[in-house]
């Protein structure tokens, strides 16, 4: 059997009822049954709903994020709902583990994974109704830095939006640069911004005043000679990793560089994010 099949093709080649109730086998939705020693993964769960839903649709919003392979705030778990999307006037998809949509025909569509997708601006685009601003910068830096859409198309689509998000959607699109390499440091840039920071260079390489290659910051603000640095949970887990931190930190502090260093919670504790903008902030701006 296929990974994921329906119970009416089983049956069509002969399958007893009793088997397809069998302890082996999940039920990923109504009608459509898996192997139990299948990995449940998003894709997994897609091609399986796939198999039922009626035509024409495309999955969509955050279902199509995660099989474009761009950052979304929240990891998929199993049981979390599909977003699907139909043609306005067909009726919307009434079934377990599915959250529908309608204005297919407004969307341009494409395949990722071999599943039908709304394609990735018109994704991004929708996003900006349901995800919080720097999560939409998040998503905009993911398509220039993977090659899925050029500024000027991100302009384009942050134009032809009247609908939620629309105004998120044009500050992103503006906003948006491909240099960098992680959804935090997109979060990070985004509240920059906010703040009303010089906006800085993005992952570029640092030399010292003869030429020595010193280290290529997340971000540098280099008329004050200020780099940042986002330390993830790796930085303080790995210890090869951390030891390098520190020698890097000592090459451009020596070279007379200042070194912010920001983790998670300069950006979601109230009190770390208010003594991060006023660091920030006296050395970019005072």
């Amino acid at each position: 059997m296929e990974p994921a099949f329906t119970t009416a093709q089983a049956r069509l080649v002969g399958v007893r009822p009793d088997r397809l109730r069998a302890g082996d086998l999940l039920t990923p939705t109504s009608g459509v049954r898996s192997r139990r020693s299948d990995d449940i993964t998003h894709v997994s769960t897609a091609h399986a709903y796939a198999l039922v839903l009626p035509r024409p649709f495309a999955f969509s919003h955050e279902t199509a994020a995660r099989l474009f392979g761009l950052p979304v705030p929240r990891p998929w778990k199993a049981g979390q709902p599909l977003h699907v999307m139909r043609p306005t006037g067909t009726p919307l998809v009434v079934r377990a583990g599915i959250t529908s949509h309608r204005g297919l025909e407004r969307r341009y569509t494409e395949f990722a994974r071999a599943l039908p997708v709304t394609d990735p601006l018109e994704t991004w685009a929708d996003l900006a109704g349901t995800l919080a601003e720097d999560d939409v910068l998040a998503v905009a830096d993911a398509l220039l830095a993977q090659g899925l859409a050029r500024p000027k198309d991100l302009e384009r689509a942050a134009a032809d939006r009247r609908t939620k998000g629309c105004g998120a959607l044009r500050r992103c699109a503006a906003a948006a640069r491909p240099g960098a390499a992680s959804p935090w440091e997109s979060k990070a840039r985004h509240t920059f911004i906010t703040w009303g920071l010089p906006e800085p260079e993005l992952n570029v390489d640092v030399r010292s005043s003869d030429g020595r290659w010193l280290a290529r910051p997340d971000f540098l603000w280099r008329a004050r000679r200020v780099v940042g640095e986002y330390d993830g949970d790796q930085h303080r887990t790995d210890r090869a990793q951390w030891q390098y931190e520190r020698e890097r930190r000592a090459r451009l502090e020596d070279a007379g560089f200042t070194y912010v260093e920001m983790t998670s919670l300069s950006l979601t504790s109230p009190r770390h994010r208010d003594a991060l903008r006023e660091r920030l902030t006296r050395l970019l701006l005072g």
